[in-house]
């Protein structure tokens, strides 16, 4: 009987954590670290960027502690760069594995071995190759998505403006 009472109180515990972690609250300071003002579109753009890098490289069950590592020495958008570290996530993960062993393939030139240490070197070799383009082109796509956005929003307050004092 001792161990269901333990199991009940420790999993009441686990809720309470889960629960306060999506409360309002947190929610509110995750997105706030999202949209800091005080960060440029630069660093929000290489924070995701570098977020991509971390979650392509074989880093197996450390992918989330190197990205806030990297984050805080850096100090980059902590909260880009854990959320852009996560893609290597169950339904992309299979097409990461097969991209970076075949883009291993041109660097280790693993048709001439067979055996399962020049398959891993091909491996890893592939991984960090393609995890840099995809670092850079995420980062790329970043920085032109807030850069669009902040334009966006300037001309739609301009219209506004404009309906609000007309031109005379």
């Amino acid at each position: 009987m001792r161990p269901i009472i333990a199991f009940r109180e420790k999993s009441a515990e686990l809720f309470k954590f889960i629960k306060s972690v999506f409360s309002k609250k947190s929610l509110k300071k995750i997105t706030a670290e999202l949209t800091n003002p005080a960060q440029s579109d630069g660093m929000k753009a290489f924070s995701a960027g570098l977020g991509i890098f971390i979650g392509i490289i074989p880093l197996w069950g450390l992918q989330t502690l190197a990205a806030v590592f990297a984050a805080v020495v850096f100090r980059l958008n902590k909260a880009l760069v854990v959320i852009f570290s996560q893609i290597s996530f169950p339904p992309v993960l299979p097409l990461i594995l097969f991209l970076s062993y075949r883009v291993g393939k041109y660097w280790t030139r693993a048709a001439a071995g067979t055996d399962i240490n020049s398959k891993l070197w091909q491996y890893l070799y592939g991984s960090i190759t393609l995890a840099i383009p995809a670092g850079v082109t995420v980062g790329l796509l970043t920085y032109t998505a807030l850069k669009l956005t902040k334009i966006i929003k300037q001309y739609s307050t301009a219209v506004r403006v404009k309906k609000i004092l007309p031109v005379q």
